[in-house]
């Protein structure tokens, strides 16, 4: 009733996509990470504002998001790298941040209270409402209202951005500058086509800010093809894309050029993903199919059936704890028919320990030692 071979070629099947671990972050922590690393990512999802109001501002070379139902902005820079977070208290267009606040501060806390837990503040210029307190990665800067603070501006410093380069290098893919050639219409703010390289890459489509900002197409002579939504010179939001040389179609969901979100990917091999993306990884959950025969439902972590999942196989199914495709942990390996079931640990795809067994409604305990039942000796 071993599934071992099965689950061998499907781990196999699976690609290996570099993509960080991550871990709890507070939002200073974040300052840095570029829009879509996984850190980031995971903090967005757990915020109560589903689609953030949106400001570009191309002169000082940010995009801004306004999360007004967890009162909270942030800016991003010219690299998509979160620069800077503002909190707010409350007031016209924002609720109260209700999360905790860095050095274990709050709403409302005087300034000879709140520099007991920071240290003292220096006086901001020209403002006898605000203070600032400096450290390596970040500037903050302390607003009052009433002698009470009110709100908090939290900066990077170019250190933490440094620190971050390789990071964010490895989050940037295609972008689309306004390098090339204009082969027609407004490519500043309107509709026009730009291509690149004699033509060995083409966007027709909206512009805003001088970049591919809203519907449009962008194909190449390598045989890629992306039409759907752009955002600052990248492929974001809906969207879908071909890839004659790696055999794919994906549509769903996009950020910074790269599959970010919820969104299908279907191989010419019968390979098919559905489920949430990170940072062009498969991340979160999802179902994993391979020519409709063999089935993997359940969490997904860096391009890796890592989680809770079940695995169907024409024979049966296995249920429980996987890891790196295989079962890894307890889980109940069932027969299609469901006559013959055992619950038990596994160890990288083999049965290893104490199992319970239901052979035709009769309950059995068998032992097995990599994956070969132990008969015990009398």
């Amino acid at each position: 009733m071993t599934q071992n071979h099965f689950i061998k070629i499907f781990a196999l099947l699976i690609s290996f996509n570099w993509l960080p671990q991550a871990k709890a972050q507070s939002p200073e922590q974040l300052l840095g990470q570029p829009y879509i690393s996984l850190e980031t990512k995971q903090f967005l999802s757990s915020l109560n504002t589903t689609k953030p109001t949106e400001e570009f501002l191309p002169y000082l070379r940010l995009y801004k998001q306004n999360y007004a139902e967890d009162g909270m902005a942030l800016e991003f820079n010219s690299d998509i790298a979160l620069y800077r977070i503002m909190l707010y208290d409350s007031g016209y267009a924002y609720k109260q941040y209700k999360r905790e606040l860095p050095f274990g501060i709050s709403w409302g806390m005087r300034l000879p209270a709140i520099e007991e837990l920071t240290g003292i503040h220096d006086p901001m210029p020209n403002n006898e409402f605000a203070t600032k307190l400096s450290t390596a990665d970040y500037q903050i800067e302390f607003y009052f209202t009433n002698k009470k603070l009110a709100h908090l501006r939290i900066t990077a410093t170019i250190e933490r951005l440094k620190n971050n380069a390789f990071i964010l290098k490895q989050a940037n893919a295609t972008r689309l500058l306004p390098n090339g050639v204009v082969k027609e219409g407004d490519v500043i703010d309107g509709e026009g086509t730009m291509i690149w390289g004699n033509g060995a890459a083409a966007y027709q489509g909206e512009w805003s800010y001088g970049l591919p900002h809203g519907r449009g197409q962008y194909i190449d002579t390598f045989g890629n093809k992306y039409e759907g939504d752009f955002k600052l010179g990248f492929f974001w939001g809906q969207g879908k894309f071909y890839s004659k040389a790696y055999g794919y179609s994906h549509s769903g969901s996009y950020a910074m050029s790269k599959k970010h979100g919820e969104g299908r990917i279907q191989y010419a091999n019968g390979v098919k993903y559905q489920g949430d993306w990170a940072q062009d990884a498969m991340h979160g959950y999802g179902l994993y199919t391979m020519k409709n025969r063999y089935k993997y439902k359940g969490q997904v972590q860096a391009n890796q059936l890592t989680g809770q999942g079940t695995v169907e196989t024409p024979e049966g199914t296995i249920t429980g704890s996987f890891k790196n495709g295989k079962p890894h942990g307890v889980c109940t390996q069932a027969t299609k028919d469901n006559l013959q079931q055992i619950t038990g640990p596994f160890v990288n795809g083999k049965k290893n320990g104490t199992f319970k067994a239901i052979i035709l409604g009769e309950e059995r305990t068998i032992i097995y030692e990599n994956d070969v039942e132990v008969v015990p000796q009398r």
